[in-house]
Formats: C-alpha cells, structure tokens, sequence
C-alpha cells in the first residue's frame, strides 16, 4: 500500500515535495526564555527539546545523520524529548534507536517522557472520539480517515476506553532506554543543577497523565519545564507549577494550511485535538508558555508546510541581550 501511495505522490508535482522531500527538510527553531531573577542562575542554559522521532526501519540513514549533527552543533546542556519514539508501539530496530540516542550528548543530561505510539499497545481515537487501542491503519485507510475527519462535525470526546486503561509500559522500549543517555520521567520530577526542576508526564490518550503524582517532589524555590506529549493535556497543569510546558504529538499539524481562514480550520482539524494548541508557541495566562513541536518524523511520511524541527531555547537574564 505505501508503494501506491509513493507511485500516486511521484506522478504529481505538487506530490514530490511533501512526500519525498519536506519530511527531510529539518528546521531549528529558536526560542528565548527570559528568565525573572528567583530563576537568574539559569542564565545562558540552552535546552533543545525534539520530539515524534517515530523510528522505524525505513527512516533515511541520511536523514538520522542530519538530526545527530544539527543537535550536537547547538551543544546543548540539556536534551529534552517529549513522546513518540517508535510507530504503533513497534520496536523495529532497537540496535539503530540506540545508537541514536547514545550519539546526542548534553552535559547535564538528557530526560525523556512517553507517546501514545510508546506503550505495549498503540492507542488513538477511535471513530467515536474516544482514545483506545487502534490497529494501524494501512496508508490508503489513513488516508480516507483524514477526509473523514476533515468533513466530521464531531469533536473528540474526553473519553478513555476501559481496556485502554490498563495497558503497560512497553518493556523492550524501557530496557533500551536504559542503555542510553536518556532517563525516563513517567510521572515524576528530578531537580537538576543549577536548580531546575524537571516534570514528566504520562500520556494523556492512556490514562497516564497524573500530575498530582508528577510534581509531587517539585522544589518550590526553582523554576520548571514540563514534560507532556500531548498538549490536551495543557488544561490538567494549568493548577500546577512550571514555566514551560513543551510537547509533541500533532507533528505541528502535518498537514498545516497557513491561509486562508477555513483552510487554517480545516488542518487543524486534522490534529484532533479537543484544545486549540496545534504548532509553535502559546502564552498561557499565569504566565506559563506551551511549546508544541512540528516533531522530527511521521508515521505516515507526508508533511506540508511543517518541516521537521529541532527546538532550542536559551535562558538569559530579563534585560540581557
């Protein structure tokens, strides 16, 4: 079936770019975090935050390549990755996923939390808005479930099916993640030096998403950054502290319409989501700011004005240019 849909993408211009070529084109986004003066000891830290890296055997070694030198090029004191390493819960080839992570390098360490792609079973909505367990879809049936939920009146349900609920972590995920740089935050906090507090959230479409757990040990004199696949999830961590809450999951959209005003409606139905925060950056009353990452791969590998990215943020001084 992916072989249809490569040979229909080839036989249209307009199919070559977002099939074969702006799913490669990663992109560094730069973001500047002004830091009050109780978080000032954090001046010049620089963060990336990747996400939706969706490895599988048919991802370009060329383009692994990229994503490693673009990282370590920023030299980052922190890695931060917010959900979404495998597709469909497959662990196709954990050797290269390995090498991967191990060949990003932070000095003071990189954190990780899970997607809805990460667990034992892969969960998303189903046809009635509810998460639960979904076979993967083959490319032509995605494609049809996109242009149903484009002509859809239906918004997505908060809802969570019972089976959904108790599906485990995935073990062999997990025991790779141990070989690596990478600490898993599933519902927990570390604070790290030079005084950060760094929270990770479960997934939302599991039932995992528990902040009452989460910032159970968050130091109330430092500063935050939350972790959340999901950025529905943003409405369960409005209560809580944090100064940015980064995530992933809509792969900005995918398929992201700039213009005109129905069109921008039309691709953010597309994401799915029950809240408005699709892409980019959000300020969130109180203070707080939501970073949505356009992610690093794709399930399906189709993307239309929303390139791959890379994320940086660099914390300086409040007035300090």
């Amino acid at each position: 079936m992916s072989l249809i849909v490569d040979l229909l993408a080839i036989g249209s211009v307009v199919g070559i770019w977002p099939r074969f070529i702006e799913p490669h084109s990663l992109k560094t986004t730069r973001l500047t975090w002004y830091l009050p003066h109780i978080a000032s000891h954090l001046h010049k830290l620089k963060i990336v935050h990747i996400s939706d890296l969706h490895f599988h055997r048919q991802i370009p070694e060329f383009f692994i390549e990229k994503i490693i030198r673009r990282v370590n090029r920023l030299k980052p004191d922190l890695i931060l990755f917010t959900g979404d390493f495998l597709c469909y819960s497959h662990l196709e080839n954990p050797k290269g996923l390995t090498s991967f992570l191990c060949r990003l390098h932070a000095p003071l360490g990189s954190y990780c939390i899970l997607g809805n792609h990460d667990y034992a079973h892969y969960v998303s909505l189903n046809s009635e808005g509810k998460y639960d367990l979904i076979d993967p879809p083959n490319p032509i049936a995605g494609v049809f479930r996109g242009l149903k939920t484009l002509c859809s009146s239906q918004t997505p349900l908060r809802g969570i099916s019972e089976r959904t609920l108790t599906i485990p972590l995935h073990e062999g995920l997990c025991s790779l993640l141990q070989a690596t740089p990478f600490k898993l935050l599933e519902n927990m906090t570390v604070t790290i030096s030079p005084g950060l507090n760094l929270t990770g959230l479960g997934d939302l479409a599991l039932g995992r998403c528990n902040p009452q757990t989460a910032f159970a040990a968050y130091h109330p004199d430092y500063p935050g950054i939350v972790l959340s696949h999901n950025p529905d999830s943003l409405p369960e961590l409005l209560a809580y502290p944090g100064d940015w809450i980064l995530s992933g999951h809509t792969h900005g959209e995918q398929i992201h319409i700039p213009w005109p005003s129905w069109g921008r409606q039309l691709s953010k139905k597309l994401a799915r989501l029950r809240t408005p925060y699709t892409r980019g950056l959000y300020n969130i009353n109180g203070g707080k700011k939501l970073y949505v990452s356009r992610g690093l791969g794709c399930h399906k590998p189709f993307r239309l004005f929303s390139p791959p990215e890379i994320c940086l943020i660099e914390a300086i001084k409040d007035g300090v240019s």
